[in-house]
């Protein structure tokens, strides 16, 4: 499985995202002319080696046609979402306190959606601004498409997020994995006032994944950089069996002495699967419960599963003197368990959890979507070292056919597997 692993011990910003990926093997040329699709000019796009630390890597920057602050080339660190004050000149919104030009989100979105642009791209790029958006409205407490951006970061931003969509569409990425994120220290002047770093919006773009800060007092993460890792990040964790093929260093603008303030990608392929698969910690939360109904353990288990639970059993006992009840077990990554204990509180009557941290290893999985006489059922499928070991048609896709056609769910479930061995093609 192609994988690229995001090491953000020096944080991530936009142009160190995409200058990573032009180091790992994007080509310049290729994603200057796919960012030319979007109907937007006024900037001219540039790439270059430089040195962080004795590291070798590439610099990746915005020019914006007649801007005398902002060119992203002159930021004393990351293009950032805030109106800075004195040296920290990162741009974008400031929501109606100055009189330049801007761009609101929903324009920036529409702009993306009716480009000329893959689908696939779009598809990613809007993912990413959604969520850029959707952060920055919350803590301004404002719609999410009422979010303005300075006109020269609304370019920024675009380019950023449109470009990180390219290169990792261009690479043929299937998996991200990322590490615990260094998010930096100290604080931020940004016309807004004196924030503390990770910015509000970058904080809250955050929510569920693993940082610290080390090493330096200055920002590292951005809003962008943080709507990227929200966007594309499959799982946090460290770096597990790889077999690296390509190495990238992106920079940022702000030479940090000794420390080196790169994005360091890697990019190889992963076998996720059976023997040789890499063991990933899951958390298991366990109640004893002798006082509930069906329909209120069924609630809660719903509960837990629409806020991230990767699976919920409810198994029946026999508890202390004799009396029925069941056991409600709850499965969910190690960044969940403040959640899932939280909702277990809430939704149960049980006065004590047990919780405890294993291993797990789990087959590659791909949904493949097959076209029946029925209509289109998704087919789970899942492989060991490149041999399918079990395909199974969703479930939703098989009773939603069923209802609109009439014909027995066994006869749509029997069709879309035969639809799938007849496109299933066996590896060498």
């Amino acid at each position: 499985m192609k994988t690229l692993y995001f090491d953000c011990f020096s944080g991530i910003s936009g142009d160190m995202m995409i200058g990573a990926l032009i180091d790992v093997g994007v080509d310049f040329d290729y994603l200057r002319a796919e960012i030319g699709k979007l109907p937007v000019g006024g900037f001219d796009l540039r790439s270059r080696r430089v040195v962080r630390a004795n590291i070798s890597a590439s610099k990746f920057d915005v020019v914006v046609e007649g801007d005398t602050g902002h060119a992203r080339h002159r930021h004393d660190d990351h293009a950032h979402h805030h109106h800075h004050d004195h040296d920290h000149d990162h741009d974008d919104h400031d929501h109606g306190h100055d009189h330049g030009p801007h761009r609101r989100a929903s324009e920036i979105l529409d702009m993306i959606r009716s480009s000329r642009l893959g689908p696939a791209v779009r598809k990613r790029a809007l993912a990413i601004f959604e969520k850029l958006a959707i952060s920055e409205g919350r803590v301004h407490r404002m719609p999410p498409e009422e979010v303005s951006f300075h006109e020269v970061g609304a370019i920024d931003s675009i380019v950023d997020v449109v470009g990180s969509a390219v290169g990792l569409e261009a690479l043929g990425v299937q998996q991200v994995i990322c590490s615990p994120v260094n998010v930096g220290g100290g604080f931020i002047h940004c016309q807004h006032g004196v924030y503390p770093v990770p910015a509000p919006a970058t904080s809250d773009l955050l929510i569920g994944a693993p940082v610290y800060s080390k090493h330096v007092e200055t920002e590292l993460v951005t809003p962008t950089g943080a709507a990227i890792l929200a966007a594309t990040v499959d799982r946090f964790g460290p770096l597990g069996p790889l077999r690296i093929d390509k190495i990238g260093y992106g920079a940022g603008t702000k030479d940090l002495g000794a420390f080196p303030n790169c994005l360091r990608l890697f990019l190889g392929e992963q076998d996720p699967v059976g023997e040789s698969a890499p063991e990933e910690a899951v958390v298991v939360i366990e109640a004893n419960i002798d006082d509930m109904t069906a329909e209120e353990l069924a609630f809660a288990s719903e509960r837990l599963l629409e806020s991230g639970a990767l699976d919920v059993l409810t198994l029946p006992a026999l508890m202390k003197k004799g009396r029925p009840g069941h056991v409600l077990q709850v499965i969910g990554a190690p960044d969940q368990e403040s959640r899932l204990t939280r909702i277990m509180f809430e939704e149960t009557t049980t006065i004590g959890l047990r919780v405890g941290v294993v291993g797990r290893r789990v087959l590659a999985r791909e949904t493949i979507p097959v076209e029946t006489r029925y209509g289109t059922v998704s087919v789970k499928v899942a492989r060991q070292n490149g041999h399918v070991l079990n395909a199974s048609p969703e479930y939703e896709d098989c009773a939603r056919l069923a209802r609109e056609t009439g014909e027995p769910f066994h006869r749509i479930r029997e069709e879309a597997l035969r639809c799938y061995s007849e496109i299933s093609v066996s590896p060498e």
